[in-house]
Formats: C-alpha cells, structure tokens, sequence
C-alpha cells in the first residue's frame, strides 16, 4: 500500500513540474555590428530563423527587428539576437548559442584612420561609433582603448545606428576620421593598431518563465540553422567570450611593474669580519680597582 502512495506522489509531482507549451513564441533582433546590409535583410534573416525554430517545436514564432536595445526589450520577447557587447552587459540571460561570423564565434576589431596610421593623427577628430545602449563609453574607451585614452582626445563622436553606417561615415562621407571595427567590415581606411576581441552576436532566453524542455528545444533549432545572411551559422553557448569582454569594459587602472629580487645568499665569512684590536696581545694593567671616597662630615 505503502509503495502505491509513493508511486502516485511521483507521477503527481511529475505533472506539476511539467509546463505547458506556449502558444506562440515571439523572436526578436538587435545586432547592429552585423553587416546585413540593410533592415530588410536583416528581418528577412531572423524571420528565416523563425521559421526553422517553428517547424521543429511544432509552435508558432514571430519574428521582429529592433532599431534599439531598449526597444527590445520594451517588446517582452520571448527570445532574441542580441549584439555581443549588449550580451555582455546583461549576462543575466540564458545563452543558447553564439553566432558565427567568418569562420569563427568573435572578430578582432581595429581602429581605422582616414587622418594617418598613429593615433595622434586623430587628436582632435571624429570618433564615429555605434550607439548601442549598451555601456557605449565604456566599450569605446575601456575595451577598445584600454583607458589610455582620454575622453576629451576626440573632438566629438557621431553616434551611427549600425557598423555600416559607422564605417560609411569614415570611408565615404567623411563626417568622422575614426571607427572600431573588424576588418571585413572595411575598405580603404588605414588600420592604427588593433583594438582585441568582441563576440559575435547571441542567441538568448528573454523570457526566464519559458519551460526548459522548450528552451532546449529553440537552441537546438538554432545551432542547426546556417540560413544565409552576415551570420553563416550559430554554435553550441559558450559564455567566456562575453564575461570577458564584460571584465573590459570596467577602467584598466594600470600600476607599476615591480621585478622579483634574486635570492641573494651570503656566507658568513663575507659578514663577519675579525677585528684585528681583538688579536693584539698589549694590555694594560689596572693597580687600583677601588677608590675610597672622601669621609663624610660627621661621620666614620
């Protein structure tokens, strides 16, 4: 009887965990450092997705394009693609797979100069950059200029909606001098020094309330997607690229470099030294070892 009860209290247990499915799961995209080329191609990606997240949960998904973080956000989806520095300043979401982009899950970044090849070249120039939302300063001149780099060095930054755009405003209308950016994002600028890392894009969980058995579900229908576009395929969720850049973007208070001293040994016949007065056989003789003093008044 005994085993019947407990038997039963682990079916019960097993219902209650189970969640029911959505009816609807709703997808959204903000990665403003992948060169879709246009917001219609960028939708038109993203949709692709959807669909291939639909035909493998068996539930209907949307799909949505963002001009801005915020406006993702506000929107409540239940998934999203978000750009790697706006993954790294909300690590609070759940990654389900990390974007490839020319073979690899990050690109090295650059800055590029249409002023000169040193950074001196752009004392006093325009600083183009991608206005994300997402600690945009710090990005700027914690992660890519490693706090070297004085804030009042540029003489203004012009805040561009994608790379594209950033990128163009250098290379062709020449409304600023500087832009980070990788490599296959640019032609004809002069690369200064290159500038580290960044992730690509992520695939992440908005939505903390979605059932696991879902979630594990859309992740598996997104590491298998290649599609077509600026993102060629997407990986299993690594977390460290991110952390990383999110450890970068905090000021790099630099010290000085102290050098460990040799182990200096010494022997004790280099530190003690005889004395040679020591060794002289002279001495003196000493006749009196006490001296009476003078009698007291009144006294013996």
């Amino acid at each position: 009887m005994g085993t019947k009860i407990l038997l039963a209290l682990i079916v019960m247990a097993g219902v209650a965990s189970a969640q029911p499915a959505p009816p609807k799961i709703t997808i959204g995209i903000y990665a403003p450092s992948v060169e879709f080329g246009t917001a219609q191609a960028r939708l038109t990606y993203v949709q692709g997705l959807a669909k291939a997240i639909e035909q493998s949960t068996s539930i209907k998904t949307d799909a949505y394009a963002y001009a801005s973080m915020s406006a993702l956000k506000k929107a409540n989806v239940d998934y999203a693609i978000v750009d790697g520095p706006c993954f790294a300043t909300n690590l609070g979401w759940k990654l389900l797979a990390n974007a490839t982009i020319d073979g690899g899950t990050s690109r090295t970044y650059a800055l590029w100069s249409s002023a000169g090849n040193t950074m001196q070249s752009l004392r006093g120039k325009k600083l183009a950059y991608v206005q994300t939302g997402c600690n945009d300063d710090g990005f700027i001149f914690n992660a890519m200029l490693e706090t070297e780099v004085d804030p009042t060095f540029f003489s203004g930054r012009p805040p561009e909606n994608d790379l594209t755009a950033a990128v163009a405003a250098v290379q062709s209308y020449k409304t600023a001098q500087g832009v980070f950016a990788p490599a296959s994002a640019v032609k004809s600028l002069t690369k200064v020094f290159d500038t580290g890392s960044v992730p690509n894009p992520a695939f992440v969980e908005v939505n903390a309330k979605m059932p696991n058995n879902i979630s594990a579900a859309v992740g598996a229908a997104v590491s298998g997607y290649g599609g077509s576009g600026a993102i060629s395929g997407w990986t299993k969720p690594n977390r460290d690229p991110y952390q990383s850049l999110a450890s970068r973007f905090t000021p790099n208070r630099k010290g000085g470099v102290f050098a460990s001293p040799d182990a200096v040994r010494l022997n004790p016949n280099d530190v003690l030294a005889a004395v040679p007065s020591l060794n002289e056989p002279f001495f003196v003789a000493v006749r009196h070892h006490f001296v009476r003093g003078p009698a007291r008044m009144g006294g013996e």
